[in-house]
């Protein structure tokens, strides 16, 4: 026990000197403060480029993407259980997953997907196992049968991912922290402590007038396509892991939450050189099932950080290319892309409609959708952050 607390320590001062030698200031934020609204124009805090992505028969998407990398575009298709592997200009397929099913080398869902483009091997989760594949679906071996559901799975670099378990109401020391080979799923825990469990405590009223209870669970991991963070609120502290796995704290919360179990949860939302995301998760939270089983569940607020101006506030996001406030996103995708990216995925009927009524003021993306019907393939729109 004292040799992991002391490696985690050890990582920690060394991280801490770094951080001081590159000048990089730990980001503090009160979680319990409500921080007021703010327009955030995109093209003033990022460069625009779109990615349309090429539709046909075999090309159909139906969500966000899970990766969009300087190799390809990695996303869900219009088939159930189907993975598109797109190049990175979006218009040829690189590869396609599609074995759903409930044989031995298939998956009866897809919880997640990570995309290996060097050793060109999807992983794919399902409630039970974690199955890999190569580029034209083929099964090539199974990694876990374990949960997936209790587990955070990202990956780390060629060699392994890496992963982290969730034990539900433990309330002693655990590492939750191992790496998983992607060659023979071999298990090769991490030496960093957790002194316990903690969750935010849910009460559920349902209809007929009792009550149960649950845990309202954070992510233990965060990460964009190159770029990870261990966000376990129990660590009072979000650090970055480099590639050579020492860690550096990046931010930290005003009331730890080891320490003041009222405290509201810090959700970690991501994070590049000039910005930084956030939400919160109350301590305790009441809720009733009808709303829950509605989709009206209280929705906690984003907040976003500029360090330039030292200032937090909950942004409303504005698209300057469209002329046309409904279009406006509500949120940056910020873990689907290399680190200091984001992505807005633009729907092709909104582009139609936008085009028809000259509310489109982006010359680029003007003609992008002058060659759009409203059944196509969204446009992806990446942003490069500015400082």
């Amino acid at each position: 026990m004292k040799y992991l607390i002391l490696a985690l320590t050890l990582s920690f001062v060394c991280s801490c000197k770094q951080a001081n030698d590159k000048n990089i200031q730990l980001v503090t934020v009160d979680v319990a403060k409500d921080y007021q609204p703010k327009e955030v124009w995109l093209q003033d805090i990022a460069d625009i480029e779109y990615i349309p992505l090429a539709t046909s028969d075999s090309m159909l998407v139906n969500s966000t993407p899970s990766v969009v990398s300087d190799k390809g575009i990695a996303i869900r298709g219009g088939k159930i259980g189907e993975i598109l592997l797109f190049d990175k200009q979006g218009q040829k397929l690189q590869g396609r997953i599609c074995r759903r099913g409930e044989g031995p080398e298939e998956y009866t869902a897809v919880i997640f997907n990570i995309v290996d483009w060097q050793r060109k091997e999807v992983f794919i989760a399902d409630f039970t196992s974690l199955k890999v594949y190569d580029f034209s679906g083929k099964y090539l071996r199974t990694l876990s049968r374990q949960s997936i559901m209790d587990l955070n799975i990202i990956d780390l670099n060629t060699d392994y991912l890496l992963c982290s378990i969730y034990k539900e109401g433990e309330e002693n020391p655990y590492a939750p922290y191992f790496l998983l080979s992607k060659e023979d799923g071999k298990i090769d825990t991490l030496s960093i402590e957790i002194p316990r469990c903690i969750a935010s405590n849910r009460k559920i009223l349902w209809d007929d007038g009792h009550t149960s209870s649950a845990y309202g669970i954070l992510p233990q991991l965060y990460n964009c396509t190159d770029k990870i963070w261990l966000t376990d609120v129990a660590l009072d502290t979000i650090f970055v892991m480099h590639p050579d796995q020492h860690l550096e704290p990046v931010m930290v919360p005003l009331h730890a939450p080891t320490a003041d179990q009222e405290a509201p949860l810090l959700f970690f939302r991501g994070m590049n050189d000039r910005y930084a995301w956030v939400s919160r998760i109350p301590r305790q939270v009441t809720v009733k099932m009808s709303d829950m089983a509605a989709n009206r569940e209280k929705r906690e607020k984003l907040y976003m950080y500029d360090r330039h101006a030292d200032e937090w506030f909950e942004p409303i996001y504005r698209n300057r290319a469209i002329n046309n406030r409904e279009t406006d996103p509500k949120y940056i995708d910020i873990t689907s892309v290399p680190y200091g990216y984001g992505l807005i995925q633009l729907n092709a009927m909104d582009l139609v409609e936008a085009y028809s009524k000259n509310q489109i003021t982006d010359e680029k993306l003007k003609a992008i959708a002058s060659q759009l019907n409203e059944e196509d393939n969204p446009v992806l729109m990446l942003l490069k952050f500015k400082m």
